[in-house]
C-alpha cells in the first residue's frame, strides 16, 4: 500500500533513494499505528508514550508518530495528568505526595503534575479511612496488623503525622 501512495506500479524501477523513503515511510505508519493501539487502550503520558514506541521503533518514526498524535489530540500530558490523578485518588486513595511520584515516573512534567493535584479536592482523613476500610481489618488491630497498616498507610504516600491524625494506635505499637 505505501508504494502505491508514492505513486508506484507494479514493474516501475526503484532506486536505492526511493526504496529507502518507501521503508522510512513503513517506520514511521508503523510507529503511528501502535501508539494508536496503545493509546486505545489507555491515556498515556507523552514521555510514556515516548519510550513504548521507542522500543521498536526509531527515533525519527517515534517522533513523526508523536507528532500526528499530538496534531490530532490524542496526546495532552495535562488532561492525562488531570484524569490519571483523579483515579488514583478515587479508588487507590493515594496522598498528594505519592500521585506527584506516580506522575512523575510516567513522564508528567512536575509543574503539570501539581496543577493536575490541585483540581482535586482532597481530604486526606477521608481518603485514609478509605484505605483503612478497603483493608477489612478488625476493630482491635495486633501488632503485626498495626504494622501492615502503617505500611500501607505510608506506602500511600501519608506522613507518620497525617496518619495518627486518624488512626489511634496504643502506647505498645508506635511511640
Amino acid at each position: 500500500m505505501i508504494w502505491y501512495g508514492c505513486g508506484l506500479h507494479e514493474g516501475d524501477d526503484v532506486d536505492e533513494e526511493t526504496l529507502a523513503g518507501l521503508h522510512e515511510t513503513a517506520e514511521q505508519n508503523a510507529a503511528y499505528e501502535k501508539a494508536l493501539r496503545l493509546l486505545s487502550m489507555r491515556a498515556h503520558s507523552e514521555k510514556e508514550l515516548e519510550r513504548k514506541l521507542l522500543e521498536r521503533h526509531g527515533k525519527a518514526a517515534t517522533a513523526y508518530a508523536l507528532e500526528r498524535c499530538r496534531q490530532a489530540g490524542l496526546v495532552n500530558d495535562a488532561s492525562f495528568a488531570e484524569s490519571y490523578a483523579r483515579e488514583v485518588y478515587e479508588r487507590k486513595f493515594y496522598a498528594p505526595r505519592r500521585i506527584e511520584q506516580e506522575l512523575l515516573t510516567r513522564g508528567v512534567p512536575k509543574k503539570i503534575a501539581q496543577n493536575a493535584i490541585e483540581t482535586l479536592e482532597i481530604d486526606n482523613d477521608s481518603a485514609i479511612i478509605n484505605l483503612i476500610n478497603k483493608m477489612h481489618l478488625p476493630p482491635t488491630l495486633t501488632k503485626k496488623e498495626a504494622d501492615r497498616l502503617m505500611r500501607r498507610l505510608l506506602g500511600a504516600g501519608y506522613t507518620p503525622s497525617e496518619i495518627r491524625q486518624v488512626v489511634r494506635f496504643s502506647d505498645e505499637d508506635y511511640e
